[in-house]
């Protein structure tokens, strides 16, 4: 490779900085795919720039003083190695760990398209997936790589590979999330949970399957979305057309699909709770995940009661909830400081 690397260093900081044009892309990416020797040198570019602290230097200087910058302080990265090139990544856990973000960030833009046509496990086997919760007592969102929007519930976690919008678009769900999918008809979106997988091209739709639960539950907001059992392998796929549920019954394995208002299933993305027929378990589950509390219910008839309320989370604390359900007279409670005991009303 020319020793005089100028250019080819720019475009690279281009790419990385996510501002390289279309027709830099394709220069680059020709130079790259032209010798074992320049994909070499574009991958340890790459890896030195993620372990380098490069986002804090570009905040101190501009870009072509950050690049030479770091390139000083890593000349021997830059050097041509004598044997195998070093994993650098895999030597230096902790200033990986440190810069997970800035990964992710990468990634997140579509950066690593290069990377992925020189070599399509490399840079992916190097790291571990992303995973993003959302803490006991509110919601999260992020909008993924490919532009699919999740709003999390509280006490939820998604998991997805660093391929994910260019090998797959895989998404493991525990807990609820409300999914705004991009649409890419040769590469459907699927989330899985431990019983129930759902496959999209493009549609809204809430999937809830805490593990705790009892029942799991996707509702359709608009489009159209393939549900694969994963208690009953055996069993078809089932479709939901929009303002129709499924609910997976984990005790049995059956799968029941009903006509529903899908926007009163999304309510809790507004800091509402809304339960439709839902069981009460499943409800005092919900309630101590919002409020920090442990509820108890005192007879097994109570396991399988269904409530339809509605209850505003920004509006009300846990005993203005529990005065309404109980104002049903189908339930009383009792606290004794963070432990609430619920039995049927007698």
């Amino acid at each position: 490779m020319d020793n005089d690397t100028t250019y080819i260093d720019a475009l690279i900081l281009s790419y990385l900085n996510l501002d390289l044009d279309q027709a830099g892309r394709q220069e680059l990416e020709s130079w790259a795919l032209s010798s074992e020797e320049n994909k070499h040198y574009f991958r340890q570019t790459c890896e030195v720039w993620l372990l380098s602290g490069t986002p804090q230097i570009r905040d101190r200087y501009n870009a072509r003083k950050a690049f030479e910058h770091f390139r000083l302080e890593h000349s021997e990265a830059f050097a041509e190695p004598k044997s195998d090139p070093p994993h650098a990544l895999r030597t230096a856990p902790r200033r990986f760990r440190a810069l997970a973000a800035v990964l992710a960030a990468v990634i997140a833009a579509g950066a690593f398209w290069i990377g992925s046509r020189l070599s399509s496990r490399t840079m992916q086997d190097r790291f571990s997936d992303i995973i993003i919760e959302a803490p006991w007592g509110s919601s999260s969102s992020v909008t993924l790589p490919d532009g699919t929007k999740v709003t999390m519930n509280a006490g939820s976690r998604i998991a997805y590979s660093q391929g994910f919008g260019i090998s797959d678009r895989d998404i493991r769900l525990s807990g609820e999330g409300y999914f705004e999918v991009a649409p890419n008809k040769d590469l459907p979106l699927r989330v899985a949970s431990s019983d129930l997988t759902v496959r999209a091209v493009g549609t809204r739709f809430n999937f809830r399957d805490y593990p705790e639960d009892l029942e799991a539950i996707v509702t359709l907001q608009d489009g159209k979305v393939a549900l694969l059992n994963q208690l009953q392998p055996a069993e078809v796929e089932k479709y939901l057309n929009p303002n129709q549920r499924i609910i997976l019954d984990k005790h049995n394995g059956e799968m029941l699909v009903e006509s529903k208002d899908a926007a009163n299933a999304m309510q809790w993305t507004s800091g509402n709770l809304f339960y439709d027929e839902v069981l009460l378990s499943d409800i005092v589950k919900d309630l101590e995940r919002y409020y920090d509390v442990h509820i108890t219910l005192q007879g097994d008839e109570l396991r399988s009661m269904r409530v339809y309320a509605s209850f505003s989370r920004r509006e009300m604390g846990i005993s203005d909830i529990l005065d309404l359900l109980s104002a049903t007279n189908k339930i009383s409670y009792r606290v004794a400081g963070r432990e609430i005991f619920v039995n049927s009303h007698q």
